[in-house]
């Protein structure tokens, strides 16, 4: 690597897409500075500073820890996001379990996918019942969000089954049928993926 011409070195890291180019940045400090003095990062893709963060002590509900001057430009409490029937949020009685990109999973009676940004909220619709192969006493299911701004604005939310502790003993896995259910924001329906 350290004979690859300059002008060679730039014309790969330009077609780098964002986040890998990114990341090349920690590769060298000779990688850092081409990236750095020929300005091929775009500062408006880059996140300027972190304004606060979420976290979610054991049994205690989510809570957003940020500077003052943050709180803002924030929804630091979540309160401001609302539903016309009743507030989604109050201080104690939310729970994010899962983010992905700057938005969260946050639930409550329904789960919601909100973006606290922009003070922007989905709610979800209901689980659909247990695909058969699954008996719902047997599992209980890990629900991810996944976002990627950089190639849509779209995100999806996966429930994904997981057999409970208590019965996992050795054998095969996963049992066949493997059911994903998804719930996309781009088609605001939910679909089945496998089986």
């Amino acid at each position: 690597m350290e004979d690859l011409p300059d002008d060679l070195l730039l014309e790969v890291l330009r077609r780098l897409p964002p986040i890998s180019l990114a990341a090349s940045r920690v590769v060298c400090s000779a990688w850092r500075a081409a990236v750095d003095a020929n300005r091929l990062l775009r500062a408006d893709l880059l996140p300027l500073s972190v304004a606060g963060i979420v976290v979610n002590p054991l049994s205690l509900g989510s809570r957003f820890l940020c500077r003052p001057n943050a709180a803002a430009t924030i929804a630091d409490d979540l309160d401001d996001i609302r539903n016309t029937s009743r507030g989604i949020f109050n201080r104690f009685d939310f729970r994010v379990s899962d983010h992905c990109n700057g938005l969260f999973l946050v639930d409550d009676d329904v789960q919601h996918v909100v973006n606290p940004a922009t003070r922007q909220w989905a709610p979800l619709p209901g689980y659909p019942p247990p695909h058969p192969c699954y008996p719902h006493k047997l599992f209980s299911p890990t629900i991810c969000l996944v976002f990627d701004p950089a190639v849509s604005p779209h995100f999806e939310v996966l429930v994904i089954p997981r057999l409970r502790s208590e019965l996992r003993r050795p054998r095969e896995w996963p049992p066949s049928p493997f059911v994903l259910r998804a719930f996309s924001s781009r088609t605001d329906g939910r679909r089945s993926m496998g089986g």
